[in-house]
C-alpha cells in the first residue's frame, strides 16, 4: 500500500480480541482440570483397590468373636468407624497406619457397618464402606455389677457380678474373666470365685485401703459363652472405699467393739442369739440398712404364736446376712445387753447405741461375730466373700489406674477367732 507522497506503508493486521483470550484460558483450565479430576479419580479407585476390609461386605453369620481388620497396601489409614451395635467397637491402628484391627468384640445378631477412611501420598482421600451381620445366638448373656456407679462403700465390699443365664462350664468360667478389667488407684492383689453358675465375686486378699478408687469393667462382647449363647454388653462401675469400719461382736463377753480406721472408738454391750438359736460366727459384711424392718418369726419357720415367735417393727437395723440377721435397737432385751445372749440370731443393741451404729454403718463394712458355737453359712452374701479361704480364689489381674502409686499395705482385721458348731440360726430379733 502507498501512503501520500507516494510512501510505501505497512499493512497492520489486528491480535485476538480480549474475548478470545479468555475463551482459549478458559479452555485451557477446562482441559487442566478434567486432567486433574481424572487423575483424582485414579487416584481414589487406586485407594480403593489397596483397601482390604474383614469380614468381607455382604457377610452373614459372622461369629461375634471375629475381629474387624481394615489393610490397606497404598495409602496411609486415617480412621476406622465400625457403628450398628449398642456399644462401640473399638480398635488399635498399626503405628506404620496401614493396618486397623478391632480390640472388642461384636454383639450376635447385629448388622455392623464398616467405615474406612485413607489417604494417599499426595493428600488424596478416599473411603469405603462394608457392612456385615453376625450371627443370631441362641440366647445372649449379659451381667450386671455392684456396687453401683458412685458408690462409697466400707472395706470388706466385694465386687458382686450377676450373670442372667447360668455359666456353668469351668472352661466358660475360666474364659469370662478376661472380659472383665479390675482398675485401682492403689493396686492390691485381688482374686475371683465363683458362687454359683449364676454369680462370680472379687475381693482384695486382705481388706481395701481407706479412700481406693476402683473401677471395674465388664465388656462381654464377642465372648463365647458356649452352646450357642454369646455375651453382649459392656457395663462399668466405679466406686470409692470409705473410712475403715471394723465392730467385733464378741458372744462371749456379750460387748462390741468398734473400730474407726483401727481405733476404738465405742463398745456396746450387747445381746446375741440364744443358744437355740445363735448369731451366725465369722466375718459379715454390711449388706444394707434400713430405718424400720418388719421382722416375723414365720419367715424362717417359727409359728408368731409360739413360745419363740415374733411380729415387730424394729428400728436401726443395720443387716449382716442373709438369714435375717441385723444389728439393731432392741429396747425390750436392754436387760441383758451386756450379761446373756437371749435373741433369735440378731446382735441386740439399746436404743441410743443402735441408732449411733446405724449412722455409722456403711454397705461393705465388717462385724465380725466372735465366740459363736455356730459357723458360718457358705452360701450366705453375708459371710461368704470372707469366710472362704484365699486359697480358693482365682488371682486376678489388677491393673493401676494413671498415676497410681505403689501398691500399700492393706487394712487388716482385728485379731480375732470363731468357734464352730452346727447349730441353726433364727433370723430376726
Amino acid at each position: 500500500m502507498l501512503g501520500a507522497g507516494g510512501v510505501a506503508v505497512a499493512a497492520v493486521t489486528s491480535g485476538p480480541s480480549p474475548a478470545e483470550v479468555r475463551a482459549a484460558k478458559a479452555r485451557l483450565e477446562a482441559a487442566q482440570a478434567r486432567a486433574a479430576q481424572a487423575a483424582r479419580q485414579a487416584e481414589i479407585a487406586k485407594l480403593v483397590s489397596a483397601l482390604s476390609i474383614t469380614p468381607a461386605s455382604g457377610s452373614s453369620a459372622v461369629l461375634p468373636s471375629t475381629p474387624v481388620t481394615v489393610v490397606s497396601t497404598y495409602g496411609a489409614l486415617a480412621s476406622v468407624q465400625v457403628s450398628g451395635g449398642k456399644s462401640p467397637v473399638s480398635g488399635v491402628l498399626a503405628p506404620d497406619h496401614f493396618k486397623w484391627t478391632s480390640s472388642s468384640g461384636l454383639e450376635p445378631g447385629t448388622a455392623y457397618s464398616v467405615t474406612a477412611t485413607v489417604t494417599g501420598p499426595d493428600g488424596v482421600e478416599a473411603q469405603q464402606i462394608a457392612s456385615f451381620t453376625t450371627m443370631k445366638p441362641v440366647q445372649t448373656v449379659s451381667n450386671t455389677l455392684f456396687p453401683y456407679g458412685g458408690a462409697t462403700v466400707g472395706v470388706g465390699e466385694p465386687v458382686i457380678v450377676k450373670f442372667n443365664h447360668p455359666i456353668s462350664t469351668a472352661a466358660a468360667q475360666q474364659s469370662v474373666l478376661s472380659h472383665f478389667t479390675i482398675t485401682e488407684s492403689d493396686p492390691v492383689p485381688g482374686g475371683w470365685h465363683w458362687f454359683s453358675p449364676y454369680e462370680l465375686h472379687f475381693r482384695p486378699q486382705s481388706y481395701w485401703p481407706t479412700g481406693e478408687k476402683v473401677t471395674v469393667t465388664s465388656n462381654l462382647d464377642g465372648w463365647d459363652a458356649g452352646d450357642g449363647r454369646w455375651g453382649t454388653g459392656q457395663v462399668t462401675a466405679s466406686f470409692v472405699i470409705g473410712d475403715s469400719h471394723v465392730s467385733v461382736a464378741n458372744l462371749a463377753t456379750e460387748h462390741m467393739t468398734v473400730y474407726l480406721n483401727g481405733t476404738v472408738i465405742s463398745t456396746y454391750p450387747l445381746s446375741g442369739g440364744s443358744s437355740v438359736w445363735p448369731t451366725m460366727g465369722g466375718t459379715h459384711i454390711v449388706m444394707d440398712k434400713e430405718h424400720v424392718v418388719h421382722m416375723v418369726s414365720s419367715t424362717v419357720g417359727i409359728p408368731v404364736n409360739s413360745p419363740g415367735g415374733y411380729d415387730e417393727y424394729v428400728y436401726n437395723d443395720v443387716h449382716i446376712s442373709d438369714s435375717g440377721e441385723y444389728v439393731h435397737d432392741a429396747p425390750w432385751s436392754v436387760g441383758s445387753q451386756g450379761s446373756v445372749n437371749v435373741s433369735h440370731g440378731c446382735i441386740n443393741l439399746s436404743p441410743t447405741n443402735s441408732l449411733a451404729f446405724y449412722d455409722f454403718s456403711q454397705i461393705g463394712d465388717i462385724v465380725q461375730v466372735v465366740g459363736s458355737p455356730r459357723p458360718p453359712a457358705s452360701g450366705d452374701h453375708g459371710v461368704m466373700d470372707w469366710s472362704t479361704d484365699w486359697s480358693q480364689w482365682t488371682p486376678a489381674t489388677v491393673q493401676a489406674a494413671p498415676g497410681a502409686p505403689p501398691a500399700s499395705t492393706t487394712t487388716t482385721p482385728p485379731s480375732t477367732a470363731s468357734t464352730t458348731s452346727t447349730t441353726a440360726a433364727g433370723a430376726a430379733t
